[in-house]
């Protein structure tokens, strides 16, 4: 086979920012008279906005001030980025420099919205300028597990999915991976890996640093 093409997911496997929305998300629900755990939050992870609000409305109720929530999320991590920088994976830069030094196009594919989005890439213009595109929740009608937005970053690359590695740490990316026909790549980050996801994923790295030497021998095959 060959990879001409890598999509990846954004929170969690680019930047470290699911502890970082955890922590806010924690004090905003507890000033709203809310509590969460952590299984709750994950449970969320890579869902798109609609769904991801029902999540919380089956839990806390329909009244839940789930926009107001969200923007001060929002808000906050931005204030944090401004503060002090943009935390990174470690190895992401290394990664991505690793596979442009390939050839490879490189797409980003995040159910975060793209007023986020910017805001974190403007931060780190030297990162941002390795993506040849960017495809954000409010890019498709049809969030994760749904494949529309790994098949429009894939669009992007200019390649067909199956010439395609999709990078995720959400059970909903790696579906949507799957959905989209690409092959599938899973590195944990607060979801570990179990057998419930071993339909979804062809692939299991400990780091992003591994993964230029998987699509190494991925065209080898």
């Amino acid at each position: 086979m060959t990879i001409k093409a890598v999509l990846f997911d954004m929170d969690g496997v680019i930047f470290d920012t699911e502890q970082l929305y955890f922590a806010r998300l924690i004090g905003i629900l507890r000033d709203q008279g809310y509590e969460m755990d952590r299984p709750f939050f994950i449970s969320t992870l890579g869902v798109p906005n609609r769904a991801c609000k029902k999540l919380y409305f089956d839990r806390f109720g329909d009244d839940f001030p789930y926009e107001e929530v969200y923007r001060r999320m929002f808000s906050d991590v931005r204030e944090y980025v401004k503060l002090h920088g943009m935390p990174q994976k470690s190895g992401a830069e290394a990664c991505l420099r690793a596979l442009k030094a390939r050839g490879l196009k490189l797409v980003l594919a995040t159910s975060c919205p793209r007023f986020a989005v910017e805001d974190y890439f403007r931060t780190l213009p030297a990162l941002d300028a390795l993506f040849d595109g960017k495809v954000c929740g409010d890019d498709v009608v049809n969030g994760k597990p749904d494949p529309e937005i790994f098949l429009k970053a894939a669009g992007l690359a200019g390649e067909a999915p199956q010439a395609c590695v999709g990078v995720e740490d959400s059970a909903s990316g790696l579906r949507a991976i799957r959905a989209a026909g690409a092959w599938p790549v899973m590195i944990p980050d607060l979801l570990p890996y179990s057998e419930t996801l071993k339909p979804f994923v062809d692939s299991v790295l400990n780091s992003i640093s591994e993964l230029p030497p998987l699509i190494d021998k991925l065209n080898e095959l």
